[in-house]
């Protein structure tokens, strides 16, 4: 009985989180209370035991591997084309500081480093992928979050993303286009969130992509 009643209050949760999320999409904070809400629940799970399955990141968690701090004026400097340099190129564009992609919350156990490793990794999946800050091209890369972590926000985002351009009697054919190739994409590469991608900011874009074995050209 005890059982049922968390997996209900969870799935409250869940709806509460959600609703807000398709008032407002476009917030970071409304996304982040889906991710929340999703935290500790059964797929949530279900997606720990999915990455945990990949030796290379069993691996990183084992070691409890950390990034160092990103410093956006260093990554300034890096030569064009290399992973770094695009990546700060991306966040100064937004106005966005790596301190608002950081979860300051201590990591103690395998879920909360998943949490984390998704979090940190959100927006250099974007340079990697090649998708842009674009609602189409943000629902291309949850398609990718989805074949590759098994992600339940990404479902949740895809859904209200979806839902959203109904409401708004936008056209499906191009979400629908980059939602499919963000997913196969995703199943053709390697796990992303399994490598030490911040060591190595200075290598070029082209030689990151080819080896986690995603398309070399631009996504959109």
């Amino acid at each position: 009985m005890q059982i049922k009643l968390r997996e209900r209050l969870q799935s409250l949760k869940l709806l509460a989180s959600l609703a807000t999320f398709l008032k407002n999409p476009g917030s970071l904070d409304s996304v982040l209370a889906v991710g929340a809400s999703v935290k500790d629940s059964p797929i949530a799970e279900q997606m720990a035991r999915h990455l945990l399955e990949n030796h290379d990141f069993a691996q990183l968690v084992s070691e409890g591997w950390r990034p160092q701090p990103i410093d956006l004026n260093a990554l300034k400097t890096l030569p064009d084309g290399t992973l770094g340099r695009c990546y700060a190129d991306q966040l100064i564009s937004q106005g966005i500081t790596p301190d608002t992609l950081i979860d300051p919350s201590p990591i103690g156990d395998e879920r909360d480093y998943i949490v984390h490793r998704l979090k940190e990794t959100h927006d250099i999946t974007h340079v990697l992928t090649g998708f842009g800050i674009d609602g189409v091209s943000e629902l291309g890369l949850q398609g990718f979050n989805l074949a590759q972590n098994r992600s339940p926000l990404a479902v949740m985002l895809i859904f209200g993303g979806m839902l959203t351009a109904l409401q708004n009697d936008e056209p499906l054919a191009p979400m629908l286009r980059a939602l499919a190739r963000g997913f196969q994409m995703g199943l053709d590469a390697d796990l992303v969130i399994a490598y030490k991608l911040e060591e190595g900011w200075d290598r070029p874009l082209m030689e990151w992509r080819k080896q986690l074995r995603l398309p070399l050209e631009s996504s959109g």
